[in-house]
C-alpha cells in the first residue's frame, strides 16, 4: 500500500485498539519489501523515540508500505 494508505490503516487500527493493548505494541509503518522492513525493525529498535511514521520513507525503494505490530521492551 502508499505511504498515506499505511498511514490511514494505522489510525483505523489505533482507533479499534484496546488503551491495554496499546502499552504492549506499537504499530508502526515499515517498507513492504522484507530486507527493507527488517532494515527498518532493527534500526527503529536502537531508538524508537527518534523514529516518525515518515521515517520509513528513507527505507524503501518502491513506496510500498504496511502496518506492522511491534511489541514493546523487545530484547
Amino acid at each position: 500500500m502508499t505511504f498515506n494508505e499505511a498511514v490511514k490503516h494505522k489510525k483505523n487500527i489505533l482507533k479499534n485498539s484496546s488503551e491495554f493493548t496499546k502499552t504492549l505494541y506499537d504499530y508502526i509503518i515499515i517498507p513492504a519489501q522484507k530486507e527493507e522492513g527488517l532494515k527498518y525493525i532493527d534500526e527503529f529498535r536502537k531508538s524508537p523515540s527518534s523514529f516518525l511514521d515518515e521515517s520509513c520513507k528513507a527505507y524503501s525503494s518502491d513506496s510500498n508500505f504496511k502496518v506492522f505490530l511491534f511489541a514493546k521492551n523487545q530484547d
